[in-house]
């Protein structure tokens, strides 16, 4: 059956209360705060008309209040020894700081009492060194501390992790346009802490488009590469990388292999016969090599203990997968939605963690929105609607979650 393709124009209404970015590009502003859906989908700056006298400074020099910022970032690149200049840090991001160590920290993975101690600890003193990886850590904490407050209530954490986020990102695209030894690793850092930012940052408002919205992190996940690569050797031996990839070693696969050799489950092979069905040769090939993939990756979580990250194992099927898979996932191509969408079905079966709560069933639900007009093809997501909804996380299970 061939793919239905429907050419739409994209229509555009003037968005009087829009940021300036969208008013710039003429697009239709979805006026979200602090960040809108464009902004967010082009991992640029947003800057509303209202706020760019009262919270932004005029100068990334200036804080907010008006005092300079311990956070100043002088010279292309930053130095690893940024001081503060005798200026005191400011208390909003003291208490960023304190729920990091005290509880977000705790919440990033499912085994807190096992993995926390190394980001609280370890990370934190590498992000006093490096300063646009602190910035990444006070980002991450101010979205996890507005997750425990009502919607009312989170804008001013909303503004001071955009602040950072931007910030970060400045001069990690700095760092990247020009790579070296002593920053390899914090980059490599802030590259994990971007991506679960993402994650995290959308449990605050459901993405208008969740396909779209999981592209943009799977890409996140992709560029990890472009900051590893130029230093490999000295990353692979680092504790960093052997903690943040725990999961990943040869030595650990081969195991989850053996404790897996035995098992005959067809759920996502069976996926194979729809490639048949609607593909092209190109596009079949590269979705036949991500369905083999997802169903190892599925048989080896099915064996991971409790004292190890399922996730860590979770997110190397994202990482592996080809370009032209992508660019199927970005265009929405329901075959390469419909095997995501399996994916997210994993998601669902992991323990809870408050930065992939929703995605199971928001993927789910975009999927299903987008097969409906091919009931054909609705009934390949059987499985995953059996697993997500067996699975449905409750907000009450989940320490930190709100």
């Amino acid at each position: 059956m061939p793919e239905p393709r429907i050419a739409k124009r994209k229509t555009h209404t003037k968005s009087r209360k829009g940021c300036v970015q969208c008013k710039q590009r003429h697009t239709k502003c979805n006026e979200a705060r602090p960040r809108c859906g464009n902004c967010v989908r082009l991992d640029s700056n947003c800057i509303w008309p209202a706020l760019l006298d009262n919270y932004y400074p005029a100068s990334p020099q200036t804080s907010p209040s008006g005092s300079a910022s311990p956070f100043v970032e002088q010279g292309v690149p930053d130095s690893p020894d940024i001081t503060s200049s005798g200026s005191e840090l400011p208390i909003a991001d003291l208490r960023l700081l304190h729920h990091w160590t005290s509880t977000c920290a705790k919440s990033l993975h499912p085994n807190s009492a096992i993995r926390s101690d190394v980001w609280q600890n370890e990370f934190i003193e590498l992000g006093f060194e490096y300063h646009f990886l602190l910035r990444g850590f006070l980002a991450l904490s101010a979205v996890h501390k507005a997750s425990l407050l009502q919607q009312a209530d989170r804008q001013s954490l909303l503004l001071q992790a955009d602040s950072h986020i931007s910030h970060a990102l400045d001069t990690y695209r700095k760092h990247l346009e020009a790579p070296n030894a002593e920053t390899a690793i914090p980059m490599f850092m802030l590259s994990s802490v971007l991506l679960t930012y993402n994650f995290g940052s959308a449990q605050l408002e459901r993405p208008e488009d969740p396909i779209g919205a999981l592209h943009h992190c799977f890409m996140l996940l992709q560029g990890i590469k472009v900051v590893v690569i130029p230093h490999w050797d000295q990353i692979k031996d680092s504790a960093v990388f052997a903690y943040m990839t725990d999961m990943a070693s040869a030595e650990t696969l081969k195991a989850l292999d053996t404790l897996a050799r035995e098992d005959k489950l067809q759920e996502v092979l069976r996926l194979k016969e729809l490639t048949e069905l609607v593909l092209d040769s190109q596009d079949k090939e590269a979705c036949a090599t991500a369905i083999d993939e997802l169903h190892e990756t599925w048989l080896r979580f099915r064996h991971v203990s409790p004292d190890r990250d399922e996730y860590s194992l979770l997110f190397l099927w994202p990482a592996r997968l080809s370009n032209r898979f992508f660019d199927l996932l970005a265009a929405h191509n329901p075959v390469a939605c419909i095997i995501t969408t399996h994916f997210a079905a994993l998601l669902a079966q992991g323990r809870p963690v408050w930065w992939l709560k929703r995605w199971p069933q928001w993927l789910l639900t975009a999927s299903e929105q987008l097969l409906a007009a091919t009931p054909d093809l609705v009934k390949w997501l059987d499985w995953p609607q059996q697993m997500i909804n067996a699975m449905a996380w409750s907000a009450t299970t989940i320490p930190g979650a709100f």
